[in-house]
């Protein structure tokens, strides 16, 4: 009988080691499925930010590249006085130096030696040898005072009015 107990308190014993020594084995399990897992979260994190990094250098590539290709425009180029047509098939409508005003398309060349290389919405791009040139907009100006015509809000008085019984 004492065997017996000795035996069952060697089993108690052996199997308390053995869920001892189960026990460490998981816990590493769980960490290392955790340090994996952050590693992960982090290489993934790590390519988002080489991603925004790759976006914000092709998005400073291509304002190098259409700043170069289109310089803005100087005293004497045309000027823009309106852009119209539907789709691609775009005109506009310039007025040169010399006040003479033009209806051009892409490819046309312009008396001054320009060439239009592109026409948008609001911008229409020309060549000058190998320079390229936005062109600008026609500013608006407001009309010069004239003492003949009335502001707006200002009461013009209207002529006296015939006596009643004279003839007109």
């Amino acid at each position: 009988m004492r065997n017996e107990i000795r035996i069952s308190v060697l089993v108690a014993a052996l199997l308390a080691s053995a869920a001892v020594v189960a026990d460490p084995t998981s816990d590493k399990l769980t960490q290392i499925e955790a340090e994996t897992m952050l590693l992960k979260a982090r290489e993934r994190q790590l390519e988002v930010q080489a991603n925004i990094l790759a976006r914000q250098n092709e998005i400073a590539a291509k304002q190098n590249v259409s700043s170069a290709l289109a310089q803005n425009a100087v005293a004497g180029d045309p000027v823009i006085l309106a852009v119209e047509g539907i789709g691609k098939k775009l005109f506009a409508t310039l007025q040169l130096s010399d006040g003479n005003i033009i209806d051009v398309q892409e490819g046309d060349l312009i008396s001054n030696g320009m060439r239009v290389v592109s026409i948008s919405s609001s911008t229409v791009i020309v060549q000058k040898g190998r320079q390229r040139v936005r062109l600008a907009r026609q500013s608006i100006r407001r009309a010069a005072f004239n003492p003949n015509y009335p502001s707006p809000g200002v009461v013009v008085p209207l002529p006296p009015a015939a006596p009643r019984g004279v003839a007109r």
